[in-house]
């Protein structure tokens, strides 16, 4: 384990600030702000180049580098012995910001345009500094499910290796301090002045926070192999979702009881077995209750010894889930229960009491819980390595493409650059003004546009029976960007003094994902991976774990982006906009279901723009393979082909959808792979591509998704989807009739 954070640099500093209770909150020092200055906060006061850290990369992504390291040392780990077979996944859901909303501040308040902090702005940036710099090759991948981020990273984490996609995983979350979600929490009243008080009776708020922690997870057989010290099993994970509401919790913490259950399902345990429970806990009135409310119902009159941390760490949004499964496997370790620092009266209302002091107690399993905006619930469970295994495994399947409903792809036409960007004008494929006919008065009023286009995308997709359980993961690259930067300027601009809390709940990158899951009632796992022109497969991806792991019958899966004046100026700056590589956005979102649940020939179901016909159980197409990885530099392409036909038998494969006509600099990568392939497989394949109809954006591989499903239905064949992202990720979707 890896872990820096307000009480502490490493896991010794952490558990002594955690066995004293020790209050991590102190006066903001990072950035000024005249409104909230005086409240107090978890920040890292230390220089984080002084500890190390790699001077070019974001705030976040630095700390995420160091917890890296310090995991990697704690597991005595050469990621060179098994670079192709150890991956990253963390939770991420500030990103850049802190170093981007410098820039946009010399912009505005001085007039200096320096982009460089934005090159680090994208949550996948602490994945490709660290896989870069410790030379990690296996699968990479951010999750952005705001403060359920790094629980859900640990998950998602585990399945790479219960699938055989890595022997080794670093997984975890990093977040810092940054002005917008500093100004946003706020706005929404949600902050407590004098700090958290998690489940006492004057709680009044949360707390904020930064941090990173990070976890070696390893498949047992390749621990054992090379002699590792095993600490703990995560035996158990389960998410689930609301489906509630943007912000607030359901009142009697369903979601929070369905990701426990869930857990539980996964370990093979039952309630009676958990003997602490690391709580949520926030501090804020309706949080806490409705948590409290789930515990009772799921063990009854019996509830474990449970506690947060949170006043310790402050609340560290997408560092959250990482922080305090440190914290939990240090309880099993050391067989000590830690406290609930701020706790001094019980609630009526809860019933309960947290522990108030640490104290010795026998541990075998621990679960910890993070819950996060839009109803996104995250459960883990560890337990002591002597313990007998029970964790349910994922079956192997192969899934079916139902349908697949688009907003897009856009329409060639020039986009003003307005300010306070330098004017000027970019040709762009853009949507253009949205038919939002269908969508209630409210959602046309309250919703962004980023979130209508994906919102939009799922009504064009056959609805899931009524009585499907649906998990929805939407990868994004950039997020929402859009209403990020509004909310930022709107800071800059009038010092604080005008907040604008209706829009700060659609800034999150999974704000999309949510409000189809509102729409449809849908209450499995709810995700927003982001892994730049891969996020489409990490969505992908998360979706085929759900129907693998029977935690869902369908799933829908798909990715959204939106043109932004801030990516259109900054690329125009460095060059990468030309007539050739034009930048886009859209939606696209497909279900999904186990190849057990297909019928039908699926004629009646098809791609399209225009609300779909009655669902009548078609499909369109299969998805039999799907990997995620990362290339090497200098690109070698027979190791990319034999990492292909390691997964890919190609004797059906007549095409390729590769991402060719976008970057420039992955044209001729795109050619050779097509060239090799062609060459093993003894004729030549088809090399189709999709970026000259949506432009080059985060989740334009959707569109190739949707294009190649589309060509399997009409001619019969199986092709191969290969995407490629300039910053080093890789993925090969296969696709059958």
């Amino acid at each position: 384990m890896g872990i820096v954070a307000a009480p502490g640099r490493n896991v010794t500093e952490v558990w002594q600030a955690v066995a004293h209770g020790t209050c991590g909150l102190k006066p903001l020092t990072l950035f000024p702000s005249p409104r909230y200055g005086q409240i107090p906060v978890g920040e890292i006061k230390q220089d984080l180049i002084e500890l190390g850290a790699p001077l070019r990369s974001s705030r976040s992504d630095k700390l995420a580098w160091l917890a890296a390291r310090d995991a990697l040392r704690d597991a005595k780990l050469n990621p060179a012995e098994n670079a192709d077979r150890t991956g990253i996944l963390l939770g991420c859901s500030v990103g850049g910001s802190f170093d981007s909303e410098r820039f946009l501040i010399n912009l505005m308040k001085r007039g200096i345009m320096r982009p460089r902090p934005t090159r680090f702005h994208e949550c996948a940036s602490a994945v490709d500094l660290i896989a870069d710099y410790f030379g990690l090759f296996g699968p990479g991948l951010a999750v952005a499910t705001a403060c359920s981020s790094g629980a859900l990273a640990i998950a998602a984490a585990a399945e790479l290796i219960q699938t055989g996609e890595a022997d080794v995983m670093l997984a975890g979350g990093t977040d810092s301090l940054s002005r917008t979600t500093w100004s946003g929490f706020h706005s929404l009243l949600l902050v407590d002045a004098a700090g958290c008080r998690p489940f006492d009776v004057a709680r009044s708020g949360m707390s904020f926070g930064e941090g990173a922690a990070v976890l070696v997870l390893e498949s047992e057989g390749n621990a054992v192999k090379r002699g590792a010290t095993i600490i703990a099993r995560l035996s158990g994970w389960g998410a689930s979702c609301d489906a509630h509401h943007a912000t607030q919790p359901h009142p009697e913490g369903a979601g929070a009881l369905a990701a426990m259950q869930s857990a539980l399902r996964r370990a093979n345990l039952p309630a009676a077995a958990i003997d602490y429970v690391n709580a949520h806990g926030t501090g804020t009135r309706d949080n806490d209750l409705a948590e409290a409310k789930a515990l009772k119902q799921l063990f009854g009159d019996r509830v474990p010894p449970f506690s947060s941390t949170k006043r310790i760490f402050g609340h560290a949004l997408a560092a959250s889930g990482a922080l305090e499964a440190v914290v939990c496997i240090e309880a099993l370790r050391r067989g000590q229960l830690p406290p609930n620092p701020g706790f001094r009266e019980m609630d009526p209302a809860i019933g309960l009491a947290p522990v108030t002091a640490l104290r010795a107690a026998a541990l075998t399993h621990v679960m910890s819980n993070s819950f996060g905006f839009g109803g996104n619930n995250a459960a883990l469970i560890f337990s002591q390595p002597d313990t007998t295994p029970q964790t349910r495994s994922l079956r192997p399947i192969s899934v079916s493409v139902i349908g697949i409903g688009m907003t897009g792809p856009g329409k060639v036409m020039r986009r003003a650059i307005e300010p306070p960007m330098p004017p000027a004008e970019l040709p762009v494929h853009a949507c253009g003004s949205l038919d939002t006919s269908s969508l209630t008065p409210n959602q046309r009023r309250r919703l962004s546009r980023f979130i209508q286009m994906a919102l939009l995308a799922a009504r064009r997709c056959p609805s899931p029976a009524a009585n499907d359980r649906v998990a929805v993961a939407l990868g994004t690259g950039f997020g929402a960007i859009e209403e990020g930067s509004i909310l930022l300027e709107n800071w800059i601009a009038k010092d604080e003094r005008e907040p604008m809390p209706a829009r700060f709940p659609g800034s999150v990158h999974n704000a999309p994902a949510a409000q189809v899951a509102i729409e449809l009632g849908a209450h499995q796992l709810n995700s927003a991976p982001t892994a730049g022109e891969i996020s489409f497969e990490g969505a992908l991806w998360q979706g085929w774990c759900q129907l693998a792991g029977d935690e869902a019958d369908c799933a829908l899966v798909g990715a959204v982006d939106e043109l932004n004046k801030y990516p259109l100026g900054i690329g125009k700056r460095w060059g990468f906009w030309t007539e050739k590589t034009r930048p886009g956005e859209g939606a696209v979102v497909a279900q999904i279901v186990a190849d057990r649940s297909r019928r039908g020939n699926g004629a009646e179901s098809q791609p399209t723009t225009e609300d779909p016909p009655p669902h009548v159980g078609g499909y369109l197409a299969r998805v039999t393979s799907l990997r995620l990885g990362r290339y090497r530099r200098p690109f070698d392409t027979t190791r990319e082909v034999e990492w292909i036909t390691a997964a890919v038998d190609l004797t059906n494969v007549a095409a390729i959808f590769s991402g060719a006509k976008g970057w420039p600099v992955l044209d001729e990568y795109f050619e050779s792979i097509v060239s090799a392939l062609s060459a093993r497989a003894g004729r030549t394949l088809a090399h189709l591509t999709y970026k000259q109809d949506c432009g080059e954006f985060g989740a334009a591989s959707a569109f190739g998704f949707a294009a190649a499903v589309e060509w399997v239905r009409q001619n019969q064949h199986s092709a191969l989807l290969y995407t490629l992202s300039p910053r080093g990720g890789k993925a090969i979707c296969l696709l059958e009739p």
